[in-house]
């Protein structure tokens, strides 16, 4: 997810090109000042991308240290569209493979996700600013959920003379007995960025409810624990890139998480349409 004004188209060049534009230059040299949910922490700023903007996220990486000797990747290429004033669209298709010792590896589409996100005010001196946003989880490829899973979630973020605090939090409709999606999750994020090195750093932490079905019988076991670190930099002015590391700080084995990756913001012609 990003804020970046957009510029005026620019006028045909020297060489006497008279013809418009089909895109819009994207002026995202701050794109690396915003976060999205997993790029590079799980918890996420309350912005969405201006109107008639789009953001394609590269084929982000994802590797979890499930258990000993079982890994999880996953790719998940995502596309966002600022669809009206302060409300963007999402579409997400993760692919995910588990790599085990007995079973060797095993790759295949986990579903189709998409998510609605609303700003609901810019961030004031009394007010940190609010967005909501409501998803659902497709059933689609060999990975994905049973049925179709909804999620509600809140999100704050506030800004401080050191940086900035976000606050996310979330709710499945229905049950999970038949399904590994937490039932809820919340998460704490703060982070500070160097303009002149067009960086960020972030640090969270994110509760989770345990779904029924991964709990070891006999261990009571509701609530995961998880604390990570993330960057984001801007590589050129419309490609952000993005690293972070997660880790499980709940009783048990430990599960390590590595995300990476980058994120291509564009815009189709607006005639002057503000967000």
């Amino acid at each position: 997810m990003a804020r970046r004004s957009f510029g005026a188209l620019r006028s045909a060049s020297l060489l006497g090109v008279c013809s418009a534009l089909a895109v819009s230059a994207a002026h995202a040299q701050t794109d690396f000042y915003n976060t999205d949910r997993g790029r590079p922490l799980e918890t996420e700023d309350a912005l969405v991308i201006e109107r008639s903007a789009f953001e394609l996220q590269l084929a982000p990486l994802t590797r979890t240290r499930v258990t000993r000797g079982v890994t999880a990747w996953t790719v998940a290429p995502e596309l966002a569209w600022g669809l009206a004033p302060r409300t963007q669209l999402e579409v997400s298709l993760p692919i995910a493979t588990i790599e085990a010792p007995a079973t060797g590896a095993s790759t295949a589409l986990a579903g189709v996700e998409v998510e609605m996100l609303h700003s609901l005010n810019a961030e004031t001196m009394s007010l940190p600013a609010l967005a909501v946003g409501a998803g659902v989880h497709l059933p689609a490829g060999g990975a994905g959920p049973e049925r179709a899973t909804g999620v509600l979630r809140a999100l704050a973020t506030r800004t401080f003379a050191w940086g900035r605090m976000h606050l996310n939090g979330s709710s499945r409709l229905g049950s999970a007995d038949d399904a590994l999606d937490p039932q809820w999750s919340a998460g704490l994020a703060v982070d500070r960025t160097f303009v002149f090195r067009s960086l960020l750093v972030g640090a969270e932490v994110v509760a989770r409810d345990v779904a029924r079905a991964a709990v070891a019988p006999g261990s009571g076991q509701r609530v995961a624990w998880q604390a990570g670190v993330g960057i984001r930099h801007q590589l050129n002015p419309r490609l952000a890139g993005d690293f972070g590391v997660r880790r499980t700080l709940s009783a048990g084995e430990s599960q390590w998480t590595v995300t990476a990756g980058a994120a291509y913001a564009f815009a189709m012609p607006s005639r002057g349409e503000a967000r």
